[in-house]
């Protein structure tokens, strides 16, 4: 094996050019979006003028006349991309090269061998599906484009980048020859595949934090570097416990609300640090580091107060010790914006804790009457900013929280009384794994400042949760219960008033009432709060089961209180929907849609609707394109030809828009679902007061 660095075009033009991609090959499949960020980085080349620029590692065989791609044929046939609709760009005019002869130079250097035989021309053999769509682009045989390729679909969207760019194309081409790889090349012996599995299966990724670290610091000077890694990054590591590429996820949150996928942090994160952080006395791509850091080090900070609360305020710390043994990280975003709120003045320790409390009924009352979850993401990224609107507005910033959380609804509701209490009485509060930690934590404990360790007990197994009434019925217990007794057994087994803490679950097992109420450390010998009533009972049956439901329902109330507000907003907000949430969406008229953050103003069903295909279409184009051949759902809402009641997405696609709502978002979902889009980055907004009125 053998091994150094090289200019790719280099690579390219020299004695062996011809590129073979082995049939054991995937496909090509990289994206527009890793397409954008390979044009992203070759447009900052050409404005920094940097000399090289580093693209990875090429590993080849080297049979005669040829170079078979073990690793590294995404990289190389992007660039063929590339450099093809260079070629046709300036040869079309649609930009302007100084080099009267670029696109001759193009072809020959790098597309095209014109001294090999007809089926050898092309410097880059691809596998099969992707070699004829290539060679259609090569070719310039517009009529036998493959639409549904992602050959295709890349070559069509550098066209459209390179039309729209803002430096010159001989400073891209430039760029392009700037490219640096580690050209490897294996000699007879090595074993290929080996090779291979090795280079893709066995390496650790760099973790988001890591490729945000090195973004961060790499650019500085040594001295700037080990300063701003031991004052900044270290501590940051620290204060959440070394989990960082979580911590900046809920940071970007905070600050853009929007939460990205955690294998989209380090994009988001760079996005976030030019658009904020943007250093006005530096070149394009330079950015105000230390001011970066300090900020991130702030809210690092409110992360360790939530995964380690010490406030110093006791309610504080009580509320975020509930919320966090509740496992709600999805608060996270919400909390260090209160946070920061709460540093700078502008709200009391007293009503941040009220709003902590807000939160924990809010969260607990949902998973007590079984509430999807898949909307608390939006609500607690955006719960902040909203409340703001309401305190600019002359409010108490307390007040509009509960009134947002109270006025949700779907899967966004704050469930009342009514709803709660039905779900005390009726579901299974015995099988509810580690949410047993916090209800049993709460019930014992309250507010209390003198606290049993249950979550410890809990944990530790010297703590057990015991059914009073046993989950198998021997004859005694059955005569206590008397001739309905299997009723009973069935109605109220898993019911929380038939359930408590006890350090001897071992020895209870089935025994009779009276036994485990008077037998040494039975009930009677109990520290628990909880086993107080209990052990004044001479017996257990429906009547003082249904007499412990009604003070456990009183207990609920109190401890989980439904907020009332004396805020009104001055102006109605539109209530907002997730795509993947289950609110009702027919009758309902829109007023604008969001997508990956981006909102659009969008007053009809039909136009959001093309809309969103045509930005699906922008980061899936082969996908949206294959379907207009597809003889199933969702292909069949799809056309070629211009049809009444279809949209136009992009040449050649048409889409049934004249449907009804409920088939433009199951056609949605279906389509989000094909191209990995998270339902949840799209957003609708409807008008509340308009609820009843319909749209097409």
């Amino acid at each position: 094996m053998d091994g150094h660095k090289q200019y790719l075009t280099d690579l390219i033009e020299g004695k062996l050019t011809r590129f073979v991609i082995p049939v054991y090959q995937r496909n090509y499949d990289w994206q527009p979006e890793q397409c954008g960020r390979l044009f992203d980085d070759l447009v900052e080349v050409a404005k920094t003028g940097r000399r090289e620029h580093f693209f990875g590692s090429i590993v080849s065989q080297t049979p005669r006349g040829e170079r078979v791609i073990i690793d590294g044929q995404q990289r190389i046939t992007t660039v063929f991309l590339l450099l093809a609709a260079i070629r046709d760009q300036v040869k079309d005019g649609v930009v302007k090269s100084e080099n009267e002869d670029l696109v001759e130079d193009i072809n020959d250097y790098y597309l095209i061998d014109n001294r090999h035989k007809d089926d050898q021309k092309l410097r880059l053999k691809l596998v099969k599906s992707d070699s004829e769509a290539f060679k259609a682009i090569l070719d310039e045989k517009k009529d036998e484009y493959i639409q549904g390729s992602n050959i295709t679909q890349n070559y069509l969207y550098f066209l459209k980048r390179i039309a729209e760019m803002d430096i010159t194309v001989d400073q891209l081409y430039d760029a392009i020859r700037s490219l640096c790889v580690i050209d490897i090349t294996l000699d007879p012996s090595d074993d290929a595949q080996l090779i291979f599995e090795s280079l893709n299966s066995t390496g650790l990724d760099l973790s988001e934090a890591d490729k945000i670290r090195n973004f961060v610091l790499m650019n500085l000077d040594q001295q700037h570097q080990q300063a701003y890694y031991e004052n900044y990054w270290n501590k940051i590591e620290h204060n959440t416990d070394y989990n960082v590429s979580e911590f900046i996820r809920y940071y970007l949150a905070a600050k853009e609300a929007k939460t990205p996928a955690m294998k989209k942090v380090y994009p988001a994160f760079r996005a976030f640090a030019f658009k904020n952080f943007r250093d006005p006395n530096g070149d394009d791509l330079a950015i105000r580091t230390e001011d970066l850091l300090n900020e991130m080090l702030r809210y690092s900070g409110y992360y360790r107060m939530y995964i380690h609360p010490n406030t110093g305020d006791k309610d504080i710390d009580a509320a975020l010790r509930g919320i966090h043994l509740f496992d709600a990280s999805v608060i996270q975003p919400y909390l260090l914006n209160l946070f920061e709120y709460h540093a700078q003045g502008n709200i009391s320790n007293d009503a941040m804790a009220s709003v902590l409390w807000v939160i924990d009924s809010f969260l607990f009352r949902r998973w007590t009457c079984s509430v999807p979850a898949n909307s608390l993401n939006k609500i607690f990224e955006t719960l902040h900013g909203d409340a703001l609107r309401g305190v600019r507005d002359g409010a108490d910033y307390f007040e509009v929280v509960k009134y947002l959380l109270t006025h949700k609804a779907g899967t966004g509701r704050f469930p009342n009384d009514d709803d709660f209490l039905y779900a005390l009485d009726t579901r299974d509060f015995y099988r509810i794994g580690n949410r047993k930690y916090y209800l049993y934590d709460r019930l014992e404990n309250g507010k209390s400042d003198e606290r049993v360790a249950v979550v410890k007990g809990l944990e530790d197994g010297n703590f057990s949760v015991e059914h009073i009434m046993p989950q198998t019925l021997n004859d005694e217990w059955k005569r206590s219960l008397g001739e309905e007794w299997e009723r009973i057994h069935e109605e109220w087994c898993h019911k929380l008033a038939n359930l408590t803490l006890t350090a001897y679950n071992s020895d209870y097992s089935n025994r009779s009432f009276q036994q485990k109420r008077d037998m040494e450390n039975g009930f009677k010998d109990s520290g628990f709060r909880m086993n107080r009533w209990i052990e004044q009972q001479d017996t257990w049956g429906e009547k003082q089961l249904d007499e412990r439901q009604r003070m456990l329902e009183k207990q609920f109330l109190e401890l989980w209180p439904f907020p009332e507000s004396t805020y009104e907003p001055k102006k109605v907000l539109p209530e907002t929907a997730a795509l993947d949430s289950d609110a009702e969406f027919t009758g309902r008229r829109i007023a604008a849609f969001s997508f990956m953050g981006v909102r659009y103003v969008s007053t009809q069903w039909n136009d959001m609707e093309a809309k969103v295909l045509q930005l699906l279409n922008e980061l899936e184009p082969a996908k949206i394109h294959a379907l207009v051949d597809k003889t199933s759902y969702p292909g069949t809402a799809f056309s070629r030809e211009e049809t009444p009641g279809y949209s136009k997405i992009t040449d050649g696609v048409y889409a049934r828009t004249a449907s009804s709502t409920s088939s433009k978002i199951d056609l949605l979902k279906a389509l989000f679902e094909l191209c990995d889009v998270d339902p949840s980055e799209l957003v609708f907004e409807m008008p509340v007061e308009t609820a009843n009125s319909k749209s097409a």
